[in-house]
């Protein structure tokens, strides 16, 4: 309404001007020059006034927004307290497994869902509830806790295996068989606890401070609220227990580039969220919630870009990696052959824990403390020597001396995604090495590994019955490496192919159905037997 008003007002007065200095003899010259010059001095007034207001609008949204110091004598809205800007959502799931076929039913087990296995129903996999928001410019806060967590030791389990010798050549100990307990599950615990502080206007430059997700992996960074698949796959999700741990993270993601990723999450189309189009940093490397067990941190860089074509399809391509060195867990096993595979257990006469011959050997107990093969560590040889097993003055201890630096741990992935609009293309491969367990369970030495994944979906909107959004998928799987983070970090040999259907009939409400060909080790329960089988699983997720 302001624009052009004094341009005007100017115009006005020009052509007054003019027209009186043309034709004197005609009009009085004096009377239009007062009228001229009322009819600018109130344009001007108007303008003036039309100014005022806007600056009063402006400083009015600014105190609502940033609780800015309001104006003399101008009413604004009363500025929030930082609690004012905090938001709570979360999400539940719940699930049923169903197993169809097995070739071992008391070995059924994944990596990624303690609920699969013999005797399980109904499960709450996930029930998460987070505290987000933007206190300042500058500082923004996220905390989630997941209150259906299940540390080790909970809900009603068998006791473990226990190993028996045969009289001939050869001898399995893969028996299941004990008592049961009680325990509780379901437990509070704390999954996420940062602080983003900002360094520039524009949010482009910032760091994370606290409990994080570890910038490695597009599945791993992707929310199990917003992910296709049931479970990450093992190859990437082995690198970070629960994808987390507590560090500090640099992130430089352009404004442009933040509006695109959030986009991808805010459209449904499977994205990650804001992770940095680069990103860099330092943590302690044994996981979230866990005790730090070595003085040196794990170092991790991602580079990543997404790019839009004219049609609006996104494809995004990164590569990513981290080094540092893990200090793995040990419990007391007997040492046997055909770990990973489906005669685990076996035990040669010629062993000298096989029979009577090696009564009184160290290894003739299933109690046997696996010796990690690192800086820190005593040395294997110096403290038993296999040719002198019947000595009963061996003097074995695999025990920490020096400071248990740990086991080299190193990764890098590359990454390649298709957002589904509608066909969409989610893969992921990565190589590296890490503490593993040996094929005789004596020692667990870093040693190499890799594997991926590649999942297809297509997304599909029924606009004509409304009844909502479908994901149908294939994800193919395969991993050959240790579990660094399950107790003796044995070998993990997997070979997988799901398929499986995700329904939202509403956005707060998500149905998945997922049936899965699964070749997997029994990572739970030494000797750590492989199993074959078909499972059946299906989750319920409400979003809140």
């Amino acid at each position: 309404m302001t624009v052009g008003i004094a341009p005007r007002a100017l115009a006005i007065a020009a052509f007054g001007l003019t027209a009186a200095y043309a034709a004197p003899a005609v009009a009085d010259t004096a009377s239009e020059i007062r009228a001229l010059k009322a009819r600018l001095n109130k344009l001007e007034a108007q303008e003036a006034e039309a100014k005022r207001a806007a600056k009063i609008a402006a400083q009015q949204q600014a105190a609502a927004a940033h609780a800015a110091p309001a104006p003399v004598g101008v009413a604004v809205q009363a500025p929030k307290h930082w609690y004012d800007r905090i938001s709570i959502r979360g999400y539940t799931q719940m699930r049923y497994n169903g197993i169809l076929d097995s070739s071992s039913y008391n070995d059924t087990y994944a990596y990624g869902d303690r609920s699969v296995g013999p005797r399980q129903n109904f499960f709450l996999r996930r029930a998460r509830l987070i505290f987000s928001g933007d206190i300042s410019d500058h500082l923004y806060l996220y905390t989630q806790f997941d209150l259906a967590s299940s540390p080790s030791g909970t809900f009603s389990s068998s006791a473990s295996n226990i190993g028996y010798a045969a009289p001939n050549f050869w001898g399995f100990y893969n028996q299941q068989i004990g008592s049961y307990n009680l325990n509780a599950g379901n437990f509070a615990q704390m999954r996420d606890a940062y602080a983003d502080i900002s360094i520039d206007d524009k949010k482009e430059f910032r760091f994370r401070v606290g409990q994080s997700k570890i910038p490695y992996g597009f599945t791993n960074m992707q929310s199990s609220q917003n992910r296709l698949t049931l479970d990450r796959p093992d190859a990437i999700n082995t690198a970070q227990k629960d994808e987390r741990d507590l560090g500090i993270f640099f992130y430089y993601t352009p404004e442009h580039m933040r509006h695109l990723f959030r986009d991808l999450v805010k459209n449904n189309l499977k994205g990650t969220g804001d992770y940095g189009m680069f990103a860099f940093g330092a943590y302690n490397g044994q996981g979230a919630n866990r005790v730090e067990l070595n003085k040196g941190v794990h170092l991790v860089a991602r580079l990543t870009y997404p790019y839009v074509f004219a049609n609006g399809q996104v494809v995004e391509a990164s590569v990513q990696g981290y080094t540092g060195r893990f200090v793995p867990a040990t419990s007391g096993i007997r040492p046997s052959l055909g770990m990973g595979t489906n005669w685990a257990g076996y035990i040669p006469n010629q062993f000298p824990w096989a029979n009577s011959k090696g009564y009184n050997s160290p290894f003739a107990t299933s109690s046997y403390l696996p010796f990690v093969n690192g800086p820190g560590y005593n040395n294997l040889y110096n403290n038993f020597n296999v040719a002198n097993y019947n000595d009963t003055t061996v003097n074995f201890a695999a025990a920490c001396v020096n400071g248990c630096n740990g086991l080299k741990d190193e990764r890098v992935a590359v990454t390649g995604v298709i957002y589904p609009q509608p066909f969409g293309v989610f893969a992921e491969w990565n190589w590296g090495q890490g503490p593993s367990l040996d094929p005789y369970q004596f020692t667990i030495k870093s040693s190499k590994l890799n594997g991926g994944y590649v999942l297809v979906t297509y997304k599909y909107e029924d606009k004509d019955f409304g009844l909502g959004t479908f994901f149908p998928y294939v994800q193919w799987q395969q991993y050959r490496g240790g579990a660094k983070t399950e107790t003796n970090a044995p070998v993990d040999r997997v070979n997988e192919l799901e398929a499986g259907i995700e329904w939202q009939p509403l956005p707060e409400i998500e149905l998945t159905a997922a049936y899965a060909h699964m070749n997997r080790t029994n990572l739970a329960l030494a000797p750590y037997r492989q199993w074959q089988g078909d499972l059946l699983r299906m989750q319920l997720q409400w979003n809140y």
